[in-house]
């Protein structure tokens, strides 16, 4: 269940051609909330490729070299971002491989995305970025 301040109809929007610069805006609020620890920030999901139908949320890939869920959430806490509570946050099966992950929602009031935190090297962040290549 999203947190109550995120409850809004889904619905596909046509493709924005400001969802581009608002990824970029947010990436920069990363890196200088994240410092070093980003290996690399993609857009990801489908506002990432254009001219593509999409929900109106900006999903965003921070690939790191490891995950430690005490380290990264305060992290970031401290800009306001909160750990997704739902079930499916912490673990996902592309291929079959186990990926541990986390997945972050936006403060509250701010522009509605989805921080997916990934080891960078891992099939879950590949597969990420060839869906969105695919597409």
């Amino acid at each position: 269940m999203p947190f109550p301040d995120e409850v809004r109809p889904v619905a596909a929007v046509d493709y924005r051609p400001e969802w581009p610069g608002e990824f970029e805006r947010l990436s920069e609020q990363l890196r200088g909330a994240l410092g070093d620890l980003p290996v690399a920030i993609d857009h990801v999901g489908s506002t990432s490729v254009p001219g593509l139908p999409a929900k109106d949320c900006i999903d965003v890939q921070v690939r790191v070299r490891s995950i430690d869920e005490t380290r990264d959430g305060a992290l970031f806490a401290a800009i306001g971002f909160r750990c997704r509570p739902e079930p499916w946050n912490h673990v996902e099966v592309p291929g079959g491989i186990r990926c541990r992950k986390l997945v972050f929602a936006p403060p509250i009031g701010a522009r509605p995305c989805n921080v997916h935190l990934r080891v960078g090297a891992g099939p879950n962040a590949r597969y990420a970025l060839l869906f969105r290549d695919y597409l």
